[in-house]
């Protein structure tokens, strides 16, 4: 079976799990945020599996185990200060990532663990404290995830010619990145017209959602490419590992809730 049976097979089952989770509500949606946390955060234990970090094995089941826990026995609601500080802390997450890679250390790892766990927290607490109108926002962001994606590959591949970072992804284009933006934001304008119907504008919440996901996408790659590694995992045939699925959705998430509470 050829690469690309498997990605569309395996992605296929990937999208209709999540649509699945976020249609079902809670616990569902929840339950696999905890999920994704616990397997993204595993391969980050695995990649960072040397003797003087061996306590990163024990992140992925707290991390993953307080996102659940929380949201099931309901904590103290969260608000807008606790989502842009969580956006902050993930910013300044990075930041240590970035200076401190070569380097390797603890605080370096603990860093890449809170760069993933917070968007994934974020959407767990956001999900549950706005049951009126989650199911329409979530889908809205994935749907816009996953369009991106593909559009940014189609266009790429069929006009692309300048690479954006060479040094960190080389097959993607500023044509492929431009273009599919253009396509998807003018999509999810007329999803959200027509079906959807979010009182946000659906035009900045697009562009959002697109341009913390372009670059969500070129973190994962950076790491990667620094780590001297393909992918993350080998979790998903065809595809790789959890983070090398929803390494675009971990940038864009919390800029998203943000943007949503404040308009």
């Amino acid at each position: 079976m050829s690469n690309l049976t498997l990605r569309i097979i395996y992605g296929s089952i990937y999208v209709a799990i999540m649509v699945a989770a976020v249609v079902f509500g809670n616990p569902y949606f929840v339950a696999l945020l905890g999920l994704l946390a616990f397997f993204a955060l595993n391969e980050l234990a695995i990649i960072a599996s040397k003797k003087q970090t061996q306590f990163i094995f024990l992140l992925p089941f707290v991390l993953a185990g307080i996102i659940v826990y929380l949201n099931v026995t309901g904590g103290k609601p969260v608000e807008l200060l606790h989502f842009v500080l969580a956006l902050v802390l993930q910013w300044l997450s990075i930041g240590v990532l970035y200076y401190l890679f070569r380097i390797k250390s603890k605080i370096q790892y603990v860093a890449a663990a809170f760069y993933i766990w917070l968007p994934l927290a974020g959407l767990a607490f956001w999900f549950t404290q706005y049951p009126e109108s989650h199911t329409s926002y979530i889908l809205f962001f994935l749907i816009c995830i996953w369009l991106y994606d593909s559009m940014a590959y189609t266009v790429g591949r069929l006009i692309g010619k300048t690479p954006i970072f060479p040094n960190v992804s080389p097959k993607k284009t500023v044509e492929g990145a431009f273009g599919g933006a253009l396509v998807t934001i003018a999509v999810m304008f007329l999803l959200n017209k027509f079906w959807l119907e979010l009182p946000q504008n659906a035009l900045l919440l697009a562009t959002v959602v697109v341009f913390f996901g372009t670059f969500g996408d070129f973190v994962e790659s950076y790491m990667k490419r620094k780590l001297g590694i393909k992918d993350s995992g080998t979790i998903i045939p065809g595809h790789g590992g959890i983070l090398d699925r929803i390494d675009s959705l971990l940038l864009a998430a919390l800029p998203y809730i943000v943007i949503i509470i404040l308009f």
